[in-house]
């Protein structure tokens, strides 16, 4: 029997009682007769077939079961445990049976959360599983290899580390659950009913958020200490599509809370929450058509499923887009805004708006691989300059109302004089921005920024909360002081932290009033006070830092960093995996032994790179190689026992080894003992390789000894092939002795970047706070 068959029964049986209960479910909300009971027995065995494909797959991985196509391409006999489970996901065929496991499971929360709207939403939430399942069905992870295997190929270097065994299901995690509030806002519109879907859609929402910020997190993290690049985003537009729902899911957030105050945005908050679904599915379609394969080192080939994938996306576009428009045909749903400028539900709007604007930014440029394809015959990327040409305006901006949001009164005043402040402030901030471009302190659109933190904070400095943001303001001022003691010199990097510094000092000055009494209404402060610090340690790591690259010859000491830098080769081959570099650095007495990763992968076909990250509270020193190059000078005198070389009318013979103590130190020594016969002179001289007596990572050191008297030529003993009973030597000035490779090392210090670290931890824990307190207020 073929060993996947029960994996691809078990896939059809899902598929089979996701239609009988998707279908029982229909005909009970349209209320032609109760089925109710068969519905949901049916759902519950679809989970159980979806749980037990799943079990099956980790049996065939942990059985090494390599007559299936899937588990010979990712996984192998020597895999330790943790990457044998993270082979599951490996693979588009893997993820999508994850996805689908986590989406099964996801659906209880609509059959016994979904109130009103379980029955109609169970229906809508049948197309998702059906998506995933068609794909399933097209691309199994249960087909059987052509061939016979006795060994697996292997699980993709890359992949085998520990964090990649926690994010994928994170982030499909996340995925999964984004589809419960795309089947609740779209039976919402089908039925024009909108009396309880805000508080049924708003923790899920939230917890969508709080899984793609973590999952995006742990990517960035595994970015950082894997592949190299020296950073924890590039920009990548693998990446970004994941980020994009996350910024529109934090968009629905406030939004959210808008509607949750006083009833306005339900039509938008709808649309997003829909929205969230359909970006997650085309980011799918994106990550897995072959149309990023030039342009990411994430993306997965054409696996010959895009027809299915373009299927749903143009499925559920349309298909939301009619059902939104029925829902507002003729009807206006929700109430009007609040546009008091002076109200929260402003400061509200503004965040989202910025939000939106930055998903739908991030969207259009990382779609353009996709949209440059059919009008040019080669395809373009945006470059991660691009990126930052927006993003870090923005994130001043973001800082901004974040710093306003926590004083604004909850309902709002009437302006007093505001033409008046309006064309003062105006004035002022024109000025502040025409001296910082004039000046040449910065470029236009830093001095533009700099123009409207100056209005808007001039505009809001007109109430109770005045002294409070003066009070923030000030921390903002001294971290710039602070950075400008530290040398930083580049006005946009010292606005980016002082506006950043800003932010965060209000959102504390904000969390001290709900301690100890009210810690579960400090979601949002938390969070933004996480904003606050992740933009510290981005400029931080950013504006401080420094890095070197550098060429080290084996065994020669290089200075970098104010490091003292040994290559000492490499611990085995470079053709076998995680095969490591020897690298010993030395400072103000104290050693570190780096050992960052340099191999050859023939999976991939190409050398494989790791950097080593030395972490420390207040920076990390990371360690990246580049290259390892073969010199291809000379090996210099290489004699074998009993032969004889004559350079120079010197007759030098190898007499054989010495192996003993070293005099002066602990070290052991071993000695080459030569003859050497010059102007009718015979002597024995014995130079030396000495063990390093640190018992660190250092090979052996050569003491020299001068050749013959009369001489004046030191001789060295190189490199000992003991195996071969030969040895290699030099003689300055007559035959040398080149280092057999060199490595071109990069080499940076990341000053703060652990703020970056602890702030998308305060993040974290400020949208789980939200997320808490919205499920409490639900039930």
């Amino acid at each position: 029997m073929d060993s996947g068959l029960p994996g691809n029964l078990a896939i059809f049986l899902s598929f089979g009682m996701a239609l009988l209960s998707g279908t029982a479910f229909l005909i009970t909300s349209i209320g032609r007769k109760n089925l109710y009971n068969l519905a949901t027995r049916a759902y519950y065995l679809q989970i159980v077939m979806v749980a037990a494909a799943s079990t099956y797959l980790f049996y065939l991985f942990f059985s090494h079961d390599f007559n299936i196509e899937y588990v010979f391409s990712y996984s192998s006999t020597d895999l330790p445990f943790f990457y044998l489970v993270s082979a599951f996901w490996g693979g588009q065929e893997g993820t999508y049976l994850l996805w689908l496991l986590f989406s099964s499971l996801f659906g209880l929360i609509i059959i016994h959360g979904g109130g009103r709207y379980r029955l109609s939403g169970m229906v809508v939430y049948t197309f998702v599983n059906l998506f995933l399942m068609i794909m399933l069905i097209t691309l199994s992870p249960f087909e059987p290899l052509k061939f016979a295997a006795s060994e697996g190929a292997g699980l993709n270097p890359l992949l085998q580390d520990p964090w990649m065994v926690i994010h994928p299901p994170v982030m499909f995690m996340a995925f999964a659950m984004a589809g419960v509030p795309f089947a609740l806002a779209v039976t919402a519109m089908m039925r024009r009913d909108y009396t309880d879907w805000l508080r049924l859609v708003f923790p899920y929402v939230v917890l969508t958020s709080l899984a793609l910020a973590i999952a995006n997190v742990l990517g960035g993290y595994w970015a950082y200490k894997t592949l190299g690049w020296g950073g924890y985003w590039a920009w990548d537009p693998v990446e970004n599509t994941s980020l994009i729902p996350w910024l529109i899911s934090l968009a629905l957030v406030h939004g959210m809370l808008i509607e949750k105050r006083i009833g306005a945005m339900r039509r938008s908050n709808l649309l997003l929450s829909v929205f969230i679904f359909l970006l997650v599915v085309y980011g799918t379609f994106l990550t897995r058509s072959g149309v990023l394969a030039d342009f990411s080192v994430h993306s997965f080939v054409d696996l010959g499923v895009n027809a299915v994938l373009i299927a749903f996306v143009t499925l559920f576009l349309i298909g939301t887009i009619i059902i939104f428009l029925r829902a507002n045909r003729g009807e206006i749903i929700g109430r009007p805004m609040n546009y008091n400028i002076y109200s929260r539900d402003f400061i509200l709007l503004a965040g989202m708006v910025l939000l939106l604007a930055f998903g739908l930014i991030v969207l259009f440029w990382s779609s353009l691989p996709f949209l440059t394809r059919y009008i040019s015959e080669a395809p373009t990327a945006a470059e991660p300059a691009t990126y930052n040409t927006f993003a870090f305006p923005l994130a001043i901006v973001f800082s901004l109302f974040m710093t306003l949001g926590p004083f604004i009164n909850m309902a709002g005043r009437k302006g007093e004089d505001l033409k008046l402040r309006v064309t003062i402030a105006g004035a002022f901030g024109l000025l502040v921005g025409g001296i910082i471009f004039l000046t040449e302190m910065s470029n236009l659109t830093i001095s533009l920024m700099a123009l409207i933190y100056v209005f808007t904070i001039m505009i809001y400095l007109n109430g109770d909360w005045s002294g409070k943001i003066i009070a923030a303001m000030v921390i903002g001022v001294v971290a710039v002081a602070v950075a400008v003691l530290l040398d930083v010199t580049d006005f946009s990097y010292l606005f980016f932290i002082g506006a950043a510094a800003t932010a965060a000092a209000s959102q504390i000055i904000a969390i001290w009033k709900y301690i100890p009494d009210r810690i579960g209404h400090l979601g949002g402060h938390l969070t933004h006070f996480g904003y606050g610090l992740m933009i510290l340690g981005i400029l931080a790591s950013s504006a401080f830092s420094s890095s070197e690259r550098i060429t080290l010859p084996r065994e020669w000491c290089s200075t970098a960093m104010g490091y003292d830098i040994i290559y000492h080769g490499m611990r085995g081959s470079i053709m076998e995996p995680n095969n490591e570099i020897l690298l010993t650095l030395e400072k103000d007495g104290r050693r570190i032994e780096a050992f960052p990763h340099y191999f050859y992968t023939r999976r991939m076909d190409g050398i494989m790179k790791r950097p080593h990250i030395e972490k420390r509270l207040f920076s990390d020193l990371y360690l990246s190689p580049q290259e390892v190059q073969e010199t291809e000078s000379g090996h210099g005198l290489i004699l074998s026992k009993g032969e004889t070389r004559v350079l120079d009318s010197i007759s030098i013979t190898f007499l054989g080894f010495k192996i003993g103590s070293h005099a002066s130190q602990s070290a052991m020594s071993v000695g080459a003992r030569l003859q050497v016969e010059y102007n009718g002179t015979i002597d024995t001289v014995t130079p030396l390789l000495v063990s390093d007596p640190s018992g660190g990572t250092g090979s052996m050191k050569s003491e020299p000894v001068r050749l013959a008297s009369g001489l004046d030529y030191d001789i060295f003993l190189d490199r000992i092939y003991a195996d071969n009973g030969m040895a290699a030597f030099s003689i300055p000035g007559l035959i040398e002795t080149a280092p057999p490779d060199r490595l071109i090392l990069d080499i940076s210090r990341k000053p703060l970047i652990n703020l970056l670290w602890i702030g998308t931890l305060m993040v974290f824990a400020g949208i789980f706070l939200s997320f808490w307190r919205r499920l409490y207020n639900q039930s």
